[in-house]
């Protein structure tokens, strides 16, 4: 399987909640830009999994639209499996049970972060998910450790 994870673009300051920060449209251009060096990558996704909030279900849009001007139209799943405080390994069993061979996860900080690092093997915090950071991961069997880190893009590198 291959786990693209994806975090969200820059999102305004909150006003009320944090559940209802948009994005800025410099996050809206960084995200584009973040898919943009992705390419040709992510024509495998068969899925995106997006958290709730509204800044992930915006930057999943962005990410759906680039999709379709690919030639691939796939489907947004909305799951609470993945917003910024979830369990990693519940989002681990869901992702087991959905048999994809390709998703593209929406999320987070600390959720992105300490996905990557636990299919990876690594210490919390190791590798870094900058607004529109983009990863793609290698995974037979997904579980701690399983993962290989195919690369881990940033927009301003």
């Amino acid at each position: 399987m291959q786990i693209y994870i994806l975090r969200h673009g820059q999102a305004e300051p909150q006003k009320t909640t944090d559940e209802m920060r948009n994005l800025t449209d410099k996050g809206r251009l960084e995200v584009a830009a973040s898919l943009n060096k992705a390419g040709a990558d992510l024509k495998s996704v068969q899925q995106i999994w997006a958290s709730p909030l509204i800044r992930a279900q915006q930057t999943a849009e962005i990410a759906s639209n680039y999709l379709v001007q690919q030639g691939i139209r796939v489907p947004i799943k909305m799951s609470e499996l993945i917003v910024p405080e979830a369990d990693p390994f519940l989002f681990f069993d869901a992702l087991r049970d959905a048999q994809l061979a390709s998703v593209l996860l929406v999320s987070h900080q600390p959720f992105v972060g300490q996905v990557l690092d636990l299919l990876c093997g690594r210490v919390s915090g190791f590798h870094t998910m900058n607004t529109s950071s983009l990863a793609c991961v290698d995974c037979e069997i997904v579980a701690a450790k399983m993962g290989v880190i195919r690369w881990l893009r940033h927009v301003n590198e």
